[in-house]
Protein backbone atom coordinates (compact mmCIF):
# COMPACT_ATOMS: atom_id res chain seq x y z
CA UNK A 1 0.00 0.00 0.00
CA UNK A 2 1.55 3.72 -0.82
CA UNK A 3 1.30 6.42 2.14
CA UNK A 4 2.61 9.14 3.61
CA UNK A 5 3.07 9.34 7.12
CA UNK A 6 5.21 10.88 9.86
CA UNK A 7 6.48 9.67 13.65
CA UNK A 8 5.33 12.09 16.44
CA UNK A 9 7.54 14.35 17.51
CA UNK A 10 7.75 17.76 19.17
CA UNK A 11 7.32 20.23 16.61
CA UNK A 12 10.46 22.02 16.65
CA UNK A 13 12.48 18.85 15.89
CA UNK A 14 13.70 19.50 12.10
CA UNK A 15 14.35 15.97 11.81
CA UNK A 16 11.06 14.46 12.27
CA UNK A 17 9.11 17.62 10.41
CA UNK A 18 6.33 15.99 8.38
CA UNK A 19 6.36 17.42 4.65
CA UNK A 20 2.95 18.86 4.84
CA UNK A 21 1.69 21.16 7.33
CA UNK A 22 -1.81 20.83 7.92
CA UNK A 23 -1.99 23.92 11.02
CA UNK A 24 -3.20 26.62 9.03
CA UNK A 25 -6.87 25.00 9.93
CA UNK A 26 -8.50 27.80 12.56
CA UNK A 27 -11.38 26.43 14.28
CA UNK A 28 -14.54 27.13 13.19
CA UNK A 29 -13.78 30.15 10.70
CA UNK A 30 -17.39 30.04 9.41
CA UNK A 31 -18.96 27.47 12.17
CA UNK A 32 -21.60 29.46 12.81
CA UNK A 33 -23.48 28.50 9.75
CA UNK A 34 -23.71 24.58 10.83
CA UNK A 35 -25.30 23.30 13.36
CA UNK A 36 -24.46 20.95 15.92
CA UNK A 37 -21.20 20.90 15.24
CA UNK A 38 -18.61 19.09 17.36
CA UNK A 39 -15.77 21.28 18.41
CA UNK A 40 -13.50 18.76 16.83
CA UNK A 41 -16.07 18.86 13.78
CA UNK A 42 -15.62 22.71 13.54
CA UNK A 43 -11.85 22.57 13.71
CA UNK A 44 -11.88 20.25 10.79
CA UNK A 45 -14.48 22.51 8.61
CA UNK A 46 -12.29 25.08 9.71
CA UNK A 47 -9.21 23.36 7.90
CA UNK A 48 -10.59 22.86 4.99
CA UNK A 49 -12.14 26.45 4.47
CA UNK A 50 -8.65 27.69 5.20
CA UNK A 51 -7.21 25.22 2.43
CA UNK A 52 -9.94 27.17 0.01
CA UNK A 53 -12.48 24.52 -0.18
CA UNK A 54 -16.42 25.61 0.20
CA UNK A 55 -17.75 23.12 3.19
CA UNK A 56 -21.23 22.37 2.97
CA UNK A 57 -23.29 19.54 5.33
CA UNK A 58 -26.27 17.23 4.42
CA UNK A 59 -29.21 18.43 4.39
CA UNK A 60 -31.67 16.72 7.06
CA UNK A 61 -33.87 15.03 4.09
CA UNK A 62 -30.15 13.27 2.93
CA UNK A 63 -29.91 11.91 6.14
CA UNK A 64 -32.99 10.77 7.40
CA UNK A 65 -32.77 7.45 5.94
CA UNK A 66 -28.70 6.49 5.76
CA UNK A 67 -25.58 7.66 7.60
CA UNK A 68 -23.80 10.15 5.75
CA UNK A 69 -20.07 11.72 6.20
CA UNK A 70 -19.99 14.99 7.72
CA UNK A 71 -18.93 17.41 4.88
CA UNK A 72 -19.15 17.84 1.24
CA UNK A 73 -15.68 19.79 -0.24
CA UNK A 74 -16.41 21.70 -3.34
CA UNK A 75 -13.65 23.57 -5.06
CA UNK A 76 -15.18 26.63 -7.56
CA UNK A 77 -18.44 25.41 -6.44
CA UNK A 78 -17.89 21.96 -8.22
CA UNK A 79 -17.73 19.18 -5.82
CA UNK A 80 -14.28 16.84 -4.91
CA UNK A 81 -15.07 15.21 -1.90
CA UNK A 82 -16.60 13.88 0.81
CA UNK A 83 -14.86 14.34 4.64
CA UNK A 84 -16.16 12.41 7.60
CA UNK A 85 -14.64 13.20 11.15
CA UNK A 86 -13.97 10.82 13.93
CA UNK A 87 -12.33 11.56 17.02
CA UNK A 88 -10.26 8.98 19.75
CA UNK A 89 -10.83 10.66 23.26
CA UNK A 90 -8.49 10.04 26.07
CA UNK A 91 -8.38 6.33 27.10
CA UNK A 92 -9.58 6.11 30.69
CA UNK A 93 -9.70 2.37 31.51
CA UNK A 94 -6.97 2.94 34.34
CA UNK A 95 -8.90 5.82 35.79
CA UNK A 96 -12.09 4.56 35.78
CA UNK A 97 -10.41 1.96 37.73
CA UNK A 98 -9.32 3.98 40.21
CA UNK A 99 -11.98 5.86 40.91
CA UNK A 100 -13.90 2.76 42.13
CA UNK A 101 -11.38 0.93 43.79
CA UNK A 102 -11.46 -0.23 47.38
CA UNK A 103 -8.99 -0.23 49.85
CA UNK A 104 -5.34 -1.95 48.73
CA UNK A 105 -7.18 -3.27 45.90
CA UNK A 106 -5.18 -4.17 42.87
CA UNK A 107 -5.97 -2.33 39.57
CA UNK A 108 -4.54 -2.21 36.31
CA UNK A 109 -3.96 -5.78 34.06
CA UNK A 110 -3.33 -6.92 30.57
CA UNK A 111 -5.49 -6.33 28.09
CA UNK A 112 -5.56 -5.56 23.82
CA UNK A 113 -3.93 -2.31 23.02
CA UNK A 114 -7.63 -0.51 22.32
CA UNK A 115 -6.43 1.81 19.81
CA UNK A 116 -6.35 -0.20 17.04
CA UNK A 117 -9.48 -1.41 17.30
CA UNK A 118 -11.16 2.50 17.21
CA UNK A 119 -8.48 3.34 13.85
CA UNK A 120 -10.53 -0.35 12.57
CA UNK A 121 -13.48 0.58 13.30
CA UNK A 122 -13.36 4.14 12.21
CA UNK A 123 -11.67 3.12 8.99
CA UNK A 124 -15.04 0.61 8.73
CA UNK A 125 -17.59 2.96 9.50
CA UNK A 126 -16.75 5.72 7.48
CA UNK A 127 -16.00 3.58 4.54
CA UNK A 128 -19.94 2.59 5.48
CA UNK A 129 -20.69 6.57 5.46
CA UNK A 130 -18.76 7.20 2.04
CA UNK A 131 -20.44 4.10 0.34
CA UNK A 132 -24.01 5.65 1.36
CA UNK A 133 -23.54 9.03 -1.07
CA UNK A 134 -20.27 7.79 -3.45
CA UNK A 135 -20.68 3.97 -3.96
CA UNK A 136 -19.17 4.36 -7.31
CA UNK A 137 -16.78 6.65 -5.88
CA UNK A 138 -16.94 9.35 -8.19
CA UNK A 139 -15.84 11.69 -6.01
CA UNK A 140 -12.36 11.80 -3.27
CA UNK A 141 -13.14 10.23 0.09
CA UNK A 142 -11.38 11.99 2.86
CA UNK A 143 -11.09 10.77 6.74
CA UNK A 144 -10.06 12.80 9.24
CA UNK A 145 -8.80 11.22 12.42
CA UNK A 146 -8.95 13.67 15.44
CA UNK A 147 -6.78 12.16 18.45
CA UNK A 148 -6.92 13.19 22.22
CA UNK A 149 -5.56 10.09 23.63
CA UNK A 150 -1.79 11.09 24.38
CA UNK A 151 -1.35 7.13 24.27
CA UNK A 152 -1.91 6.94 20.81
CA UNK A 153 0.14 7.96 17.76
CA UNK A 154 0.02 8.37 14.20
CA UNK A 155 2.35 5.42 13.60
CA UNK A 156 -0.55 2.99 14.88
CA UNK A 157 -2.68 4.61 11.83
CA UNK A 158 0.23 3.02 9.75
CA UNK A 159 -0.01 -0.25 11.69
CA UNK A 160 -3.58 -0.57 10.84
CA UNK A 161 -3.27 -0.05 7.50
CA UNK A 162 -0.83 -2.11 6.35
CA UNK A 163 -0.33 -4.76 9.04
CA UNK A 164 3.77 -3.78 9.75
CA UNK A 165 5.33 -2.89 12.45
CA UNK A 166 6.70 0.56 11.73
CA UNK A 167 6.67 0.97 8.05
CA UNK A 168 7.93 4.25 8.09
CA UNK A 169 11.24 3.07 9.92
CA UNK A 170 11.15 0.25 7.86
CA UNK A 171 9.78 -2.37 10.11
CA UNK A 172 7.91 -4.41 8.09
CA UNK A 173 7.01 -6.99 10.82
CA UNK A 174 3.37 -8.19 10.43
CA UNK A 175 2.48 -7.67 13.93
CA UNK A 176 -1.13 -6.37 13.05
CA UNK A 177 -2.30 -8.28 10.29
CA UNK A 178 -5.29 -9.18 12.07
CA UNK A 179 -6.59 -5.34 11.34
CA UNK A 180 -4.56 -4.72 7.91
CA UNK A 181 -6.20 -7.82 6.12
CA UNK A 182 -9.47 -7.86 8.78
CA UNK A 183 -12.83 -6.43 7.62
CA UNK A 184 -10.97 -3.14 6.19
CA UNK A 185 -8.62 -5.26 4.15
CA UNK A 186 -10.47 -3.53 0.51
CA UNK A 187 -12.89 -0.50 2.68
CA UNK A 188 -9.09 0.93 3.45
CA UNK A 189 -8.99 1.68 -0.03
CA UNK A 190 -12.32 3.61 -0.80
CA UNK A 191 -10.33 6.03 1.34
CA UNK A 192 -8.55 8.76 -0.43
CA UNK A 193 -6.69 10.85 1.75
CA UNK A 194 -6.23 9.85 5.74
CA UNK A 195 -5.40 13.03 8.18
CA UNK A 196 -4.05 12.53 11.60
CA UNK A 197 -4.27 15.47 13.86
CA UNK A 198 -3.20 15.28 17.69
CA UNK A 199 -4.87 17.68 20.41
CA UNK A 200 -4.13 17.89 23.82
CA UNK A 201 -6.45 20.26 25.87
CA UNK A 202 -8.23 21.19 21.99
CA UNK A 203 -4.70 22.62 21.05
CA UNK A 204 -2.82 21.10 18.59
CA UNK A 205 0.09 19.55 20.57
CA UNK A 206 1.85 18.46 17.47
CA UNK A 207 2.01 18.27 13.47
CA UNK A 208 -1.17 17.02 11.84
CA UNK A 209 -0.07 14.01 9.70
CA UNK A 210 -1.73 12.44 6.17
CA UNK A 211 -2.06 9.33 5.24
CA UNK A 212 -2.44 9.00 1.21
CA UNK A 213 -4.51 5.35 1.31
CA UNK A 214 -6.18 4.22 -2.31
CA UNK A 215 -2.80 4.07 -4.73
CA UNK A 216 -5.14 4.56 -7.67
CA UNK A 217 -6.03 8.61 -6.48
CA UNK A 218 -3.11 9.73 -5.16
CA UNK A 219 -2.20 11.88 -8.30
CA UNK A 220 -6.05 13.11 -8.15
CA UNK A 221 -5.43 14.54 -4.44
CA UNK A 222 -1.84 15.92 -4.72
CA UNK A 223 -3.44 18.42 -7.53
CA UNK A 224 -6.43 19.06 -5.38
CA UNK A 225 -4.13 20.11 -2.57
CA UNK A 226 -1.33 21.34 -4.23
CA UNK A 227 1.28 18.17 -2.96
CA UNK A 228 3.99 16.63 -4.64
CA UNK A 229 3.64 13.48 -5.61
CA UNK A 230 6.88 12.65 -5.38
CA UNK A 231 7.73 13.73 -2.16
CA UNK A 232 5.44 11.31 -0.83
CA UNK A 233 6.82 8.54 1.33
CA UNK A 234 5.83 5.04 -0.38
CA UNK A 235 5.53 1.96 1.85
CA UNK A 236 5.28 -1.82 0.31
CA UNK A 237 1.57 -2.83 0.16
CA UNK A 238 0.16 -5.18 2.53
CA UNK A 239 0.22 -8.58 1.99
Amino acid sequence: MSQNAKQESPVNDDDMRPEYDFSRGLRGVHAYRFSKLSSDEALVLGYWQGEGFEVTSFAKSEIRDVKTPDFRLSRNGVEVAFCEVKSFQKDTWLEDQLKNAGPAELLGGLRPDPIFNRISNAVHTAFKQFESVNSSHELLNFLFLVNHDTSARPEDLDRVLTGCENPRNGLFDRTCAQFSDGRIREEKYKVDLYVWLDLLNGQIRSREYRVLGNPNTQQRVCDLLNVDLAQVKQFPPAA
